[in-house]
């Protein structure tokens, strides 16, 4: 009985584990596959066929942000909503996750902002006061934190100024939509006239 009892312990945390290790795989890039040309992929209200349709993917729709699974579901955006589409239509690509990803796009609201990040190339950072053309900064690639969060760095610099930026996997909310977000970030601009600003993130190409 006593060694029974172990196994099963042993074979919950081996479970535990998968599911955890299936999670880390998200948020990641997909594309739909499957659909025929004159139909699309519905975006439900929940994990399942019996949710209503909130949204579609158009059938040759690319790089759409999974940002966690549930069973055999995707959580993905829809012009303001979150949803859930049938993984079985989603590709996920090899070269999709926040390490390879040729682009990253964070945001925030009060005041409003955006930083576009090229990861390896430049990263260009608007705010309010400069909107229409931004401050741009060159920038290396992500680098993962040496610790079990999974956060990530961004380190760039224009000449005069330092840009630092802290991104981290959790979830996030812009608190302006109903769109739900895998990554927050914190945006650091060091020197003269810096800011801090704070938002979330999304996978792009």
């Amino acid at each position: 009985m006593r060694m029974a009892g172990v196994i099963r312990v042993l074979c919950a945390l081996l479970l535990l584990g998968t599911a955890a290790a299936a999670q880390s795989d998200y948020p990641r890039l997909h594309d739909v596959v499957g659909v025929a040309s004159n139909d699309v992929l519905n975006v439900r209200g929940g994990p399942g066929a019996s949710f209503p349709v909130v949204g579609e993917l158009a059938y040759d729709a690319r790089a759409v942000e999974v940002i966690r699974a549930e069973g055999n579901w995707g959580m993905v955006n829809v012009p303001e909503a979150v949803g859930w589409a049938a993984l079985r239509f989603l590709a996920p690509r090899a070269e999709g996750d926040i390490s390879t990803v040729q682009r990253l796009t964070c945001g925030g609201t009060e005041p409003f902002w955006k930083i576009d990040i090229l990861p390896g190339q430049s990263a260009t950072v608007k705010t309010p006061v400069n909107y229409e053309v931004g401050d741009t900064f060159s920038v290396g690639l992500m680098r993962r934190a040496y610790n079990p969060l999974e956060k990530w760095v961004l380190l760039g610099a224009d000449g005069a100024r330092n840009l630092s930026v802290v991104v981290a996997k959790t979830y996030c909310n812009n608190g302006m939509s109903d769109n739900e977000f895998g990554f927050d970030a914190t945006v650091i601009v060091a020197g003269t006239d810096g800011y801090v600003l704070s938002g979330c993130c999304e996978l792009s190409e």
